[in-house]
């Protein structure tokens, strides 16, 4: 092709814009999802309980970015875990990064507080479409405002001692920077 500029249907990537929504109980545990082997971005890995990508359905008629990356989190999270609607709280959208391991893939963050505490959310079941991509669901307990605390402090994430050991060990980068996002909105 020389110096040309090859046609978007000839990219190996996928052209799609991300978003992550961390997911917090009412008792403050974290919901997290561990990826099964078949993820191609974080096998194995956890990753945020709401994680997925902006679909044409997700935009309603003169809904704003915000409104449309919220739906976006929400429907993800509805699918991905066995919630169900009517026991979410709030849904705030936190940040945007580029992820630049693949292809700088646009990424909204975000962090949905639940109305149920984790004993009620313990063993729900994904759709069966989302069982191929996630194996189990875990729960964390998080302290959010403290661990902004310790980031506004000076400290790193992965070196932040209120960070779970879990979530250091196996956290996927949208679940890390969902994480950060959140800590850092908690903490102001």
């Amino acid at each position: 092709m020389g110096n040309r500029c090859p046609p978007l249907s000839a990219s190996t990537l996928a052209d799609l814009v991300g978003v992550s929504t961390i997911v917090m109980t009412s008792d403050g545990f974290l919901l997290a999802i561990v990826q099964s082997e078949r993820n191609s971005a974080s096998p194995l890995l956890l990753a945020p309980a709401g994680s997925g990508t902006l679909e044409p359905r997700d935009a309603k008629d003169n809904a704003d970015l915000t409104a449309i990356v919220r739906t976006a989190m929400e429907r993800e999270l509805l699918e991905e875990t066995g919630i169900k609607r009517e026991e979410l709280r709030a849904t705030h959208v936190l940040g945007f990064g580029r992820w630049m391991e693949r292809g700088a893939k646009p990424e909204f963050f975000g962090m949905t507080t639940l109305a149920v505490s984790s004993d009620q959310v313990r063993g729900r079941k994904p759709m069966r479409a989302e069982r191929l991509y996630s194996s189990a669901q875990v729960l964390i307990e998080l302290d959010l405002p403290a661990l902004g605390g310790e980031l506004r402090a000076g400290h790193e994430l992965l070196a932040a001692p209120s960070l779970p050991h879990r979530v250091r060990d196996d956290g996927s980068v949208p679940l890390l920077l969902g994480i950060r996002a959140a800590a850092l909105s908690s903490a102001s």
